[in-house]
């Protein structure tokens, strides 16, 4: 019975070991992907590499019988195996300083074992004193047992021991119970990598051992073991060095996860099994092989499409109220092409009903009225669009005020009845749903020198128009919610980074201050610029600004009476009137425009509406030219503090 056994149990085998190096290349893809310049990110994924080396070399030797040189594939091996500890030992050092335990000692062993994990390489490469010649095993061949075997297992053991010691050491410094809920499953995962790539076959060096079923047994289910184990590793240690919140690394991840090597693994076994079962359907090995990969990758993303929101709830995926409020804002919202398309078919039932060719609708904006859709031919529009009348639209609550005679109106606009009768015409002003507020003109071409719609035409003419108006109210809010989410995403980002420092690091890493050095260079350098403008006359986010330690505002003190808050005030306002182009000062022109905003903005303290009017834009237009602006300033800040130090070094 063994020998029909076995046979299966080694592909079986062959399948895991497969599927390790499969998932573990995948994760070293994704956190090549995401935040690869954090520590503990790049001592996992350097752990995996050389788990992945022994994986592959396993089972290239062991499904392949005609490999050749042998004894080569096995010493090459031991690229991962000597590795292992120091990378075992460099993950821990890195998820105990992730905690503030900090120890330049321990990163000097990281070196120092690293280097001994390449002595005991090349020992192995060039000499017999690690490991000796080829046992021939049938379907497990391995290498002799050298004099000094016993000295790596001591050293690999040993270190591994003092990894976990530090892993268990950074769970009893987690202060939150997420992180200890996290450290805790590291801690219990973290033999996966030594249980995985230990030569154990080494203790025997017998070429006449029969490996018997147990074996087989014992294999498979360590390597289960060892697969679910790194599962885990993997996914508690995904968190770390991540700003995003934990739902977004989750999201990313088990997406990624089925889409990426778990497609792979399915593919891999569909060839396996296609290729044992071809010859019982009858077709060439090729084609079956052929229709059955491209079935399978078919019904992978077929199944991950249909059960993407089942599967998002089993596993608490962006399963949060907010997230499915924005979720489903993102799913209805009003793009600007939409609004157009439905401007378009109320334009065209407004000339089907009142049998005219032409109609359009203008948005009120603060440089007056713009198209926004036409149906129908729209003749001499340029010379339209610089009448006087035209911008006289703007305020057409004015035109059809009682108040103002149509006998004093010059640029060729007649109110009539609820019209505004204009060249050849007929417009009817679009408010807002309170009637506070005029949105937009909609015009049709007159069929007539007066506007002569009947009772029927005058009701379908308002309720299209009502429609029309709507559509530009519901745009408009949605312009305002995306203005608000514009100001707000800096204050988010700065809170997520923060967040993300304070899930181990604690009140240290919330209040360490920054070096001047690493001020200027920090990502968030250009928010700090933003907050101190903010409260640029006075308030917290001047007062205990991190820009206080700059030697340039120090410089300034003795000018401002020792007052930091002046000195900073005026070091931002040296910043900004370096964005002052040459000339005589515009409100309107291109170059001109980040200056004004700075000036207008932060300097006199307007309101963001009434910048927005003054220089003739829109609000969300304004907080993207506003953040083009303040990254101005904050470069100019560091130049300026680049040369402060300079000038400090040289009177030194």
């Amino acid at each position: 019975m063994s020998s029909t056994v076995i046979p299966v149990l080694a592909l079986l085998n062959d399948i895991l070991q497969a599927a390790v190096v499969i998932f573990g290349f995948s994760v070293v893809l994704f956190n090549l992907r995401h935040s690869f310049r954090d520590r503990v990110t790049r001592a996992f994924s350097a752990l995996i590499v050389f788990v992945i080396i022994v994986y592959l070399t396993e089972l290239l030797i062991s499904s392949t019988p005609a490999v050749t040189n042998v004894e080569a594939w096995l010493r090459l091996e031991w690229v991962g195996i000597a590795m292992v500890p120091a990378a075992q030992y460099h993950l821990a050092d890195a998820l105990l300083a992730t905690t503030g335990a900090l120890s330049r000692r321990r990163r000097l062993f990281v070196r120092v074992f690293y280097l001994t994990g390449l002595a005991f390489l090349l020992l192995v490469v060039y000499s017999d004193l690690i490991v000796g010649g080829l046992v021939g095993v049938e379907r497990a061949p391995h290498l002799r047992a050298g004099p000094f075997f016993p000295l790596f297992a001591l050293y690999f053991w040993l270190l591994t021991a003092v990894g976990i010691y530090f892993v268990w050491r950074a769970r009893q410094r987690c202060l939150t119970s997420t992180t200890r809920r996290r450290m805790t499953v590291t801690l219990g995962a973290f033999l996966a990598a030594p249980l995985g790539v230990f030569p154990y076959l080494l203790i025997s060096s017998n070429p006449r051992l029969a490996l018997p079923l147990v074996f087989w047994l014992l294999l498979l289910t360590g390597n289960v073991v060892v697969g679910v184990m790194f599962s885990f590793l993997t996914y508690y240690l995904a968190y770390f060095g991540k700003v995003s919140p934990d739902r977004v690394v989750r999201v990313r991840l088990f997406k990624y996860m089925a889409r990426v090597p778990l497609a792979a693994l399915l593919v891999l076994l569909v060839i396996v099994l296609v290729g044992r079962t071809s010859s019982l359907l009858g077709l060439p090995s090729d084609t079956a092989l052929a229709f059955s990969v491209v079935l399978t990758v078919l019904l992978v993303e077929w199944l991950i499409h249909v059960f993407k929101r089942p599967l998002e709830i089993v596993l608490q995926l962006n399963n949060e109220p907010d997230v499915r409020r924005i979720q489903e804002l993102g799913e209805r919202l009003l793009t600007t092409r939409d609004m157009r398309q439905f401007l378009e078919s109320v334009l065209a039932a407004i000339c089907n009903s009142l049998r005219t060719p032409t109609a359009f609708v203008a948005a009120i904006t603060a440089a007056g009225p713009k198209l926004e859709v036409v149906v129908g031919p729209l003749q001499d529009s340029d010379e339209i669009l610089r009448d006087e009348g035209w911008q006289d639209l703007a305020n057409p609550e004015q035109l059809i005020s009682p108040a103002v005679a149509p006998h004093t109106r010059t640029n060729g606009l007649r109110p009539v009845n609820n019209f505004i009768v204009w060249r050849e015409y007929w417009l009817r002003p679009l408010y807002s749903r309170r009637h506070d507020l005029v949105l937009g003109i909609l015009g049709v071409r007159a069929r007539a020198p007066l506007p002569n719609l009947t009772a029927d035409e005058e009701t379908l003419f308002t309720q299209l128009a009502t429609q029309a108006a709507a559509a530009l109210e519901d745009r408009l809010l949605q312009e305002e919610v995306f203005t608000a989410v514009e100001g707000l995403l800096p204050e988010i980002a700065a809170l997520q980074k923060r967040r993300s420092a304070a899930a181990y690091g604690g009140a240290p890493a919330l209040t360490q201050p920054l070096a001047a050095d690493k001020l200027l260079g920090a990502p968030e350098f250009p928010e700090m610029v933003r907050d101190a403008l903010n409260h640029y006359w006075g308030g917290p986010k001047l007062m205990d600004s991190p820009l206080m330690g700059l030697k340039v505002v120090q410089t300034a003190l003795d000018e401002h009476g020792g007052s930091a808050p002046k000195a900073l005030r005026a070091v931002l306002l040296r910043a900004i009137e370096q964005q002052k182009p040459p000339g005589e000062r515009s409100m309107t022109t291109a170059e001109w425009i980040l200056y004004n905003i700075l000036e207008l903005k932060f300097v006199q303290g307007r309101r963001v509406r009434d910048v927005a009017l003054r220089l003739a834009m829109s609000e969300s237009d304004l907080y993207r030219k506003q953040r083009v602006a303040i990254e101005n300033v904050a470069r100019t800040i560091a130049n300026m503090e680049r040369a402060a130090v300079s000038g400090a070094e040289e009177q030194g």
